[in-house]
């Protein structure tokens, strides 16, 4: 049966919106699934449609291009990876370095539990353009801000801690795309005991400068 009301038609209990999210979804997983065989550049949408069970029409429905619906992948990637990570550090609200090892415990264990979330959030991101890598940039930044209490930088000068922040971030990212291309040989432990080692040698900044 078939009803209308203010919010648009409705067919078995789903709004034309509902269904227009389902596909939307639908789109995202098979686009990471695609990446994560073939990569970005090789990818179409046509092979990423053939996945989902979807007609170009739905997928022009939600995303303007092939470049459009990545981001949208790496949107969604950074907020499963980090929202993961930091459920896992709550744990520790007491024990700051707990916290610090239990969110990058958890983030390396996604990484290799899910290695075509990893290539989008870690692989393809910075070759797409200049806005994917203006994308990145800002997920560094992110990164950067989420345990600004927790790493022992003791210089005074506050920019020079926050461009601190952001190094330790981007040198975590690239600790973890280094693991990924070496397909995860390295022991997570010896991973945490890298970030461990990056933290502290943050303390070894000049506080009089």
């Amino acid at each position: 049966m078939t009803t209308k009301n203010a919010l648009g038609r409705h067919y078995a209990g789903k709004s034309d919106e509902d269904r227009k999210i389902e596909r939307r979804a639908v789109l995202l997983e098979a686009a990471i699934l695609v990446y994560g065989e073939v990569g970005y550049h090789k990818a179409t949408v046509r092979q990423i449609c053939t996945r989902a069970g979807l007609t170009a029409r739905y997928f022009y429905e939600s995303f303007s291009d092939g470049e459009d619906l990545f981001a949208a992948c790496y949107d969604h990637v950074v907020e499963v990876f980090l929202s993961k990570a930091l459920e896992a550090a709550r744990a520790f609200p007491d024990d700051k370095e707990q916290q610090v090892l239990a969110f990058h415990r958890t983030y390396f264990s996604e990484l290799r539990e899910q290695p075509d979330l990893a290539r989008v959030f870690l692989m393809d991101v910075a070759s797409v353009s200049t806005r994917m890598r203006q994308r990145f940039e800002q997920s560094v930044d992110m990164i950067s801000g989420l345990f600004p209490d927790h790493v022992p930088i003791a210089h005074t000068n506050e920019q020079v801690r926050e461009y601190v922040r952001r190094a330790l971030a981007a040198g975590t990212l690239q600790i973890a795309r280094r693991w990924v291309e070496e397909n995860y040989q390295t022991p997570i432990e010896h991973l945490l005991a890298a970030i461990v080692t990056l933290y502290s040698l943050s303390d070894q900044s000049d506080a009089k400068r």
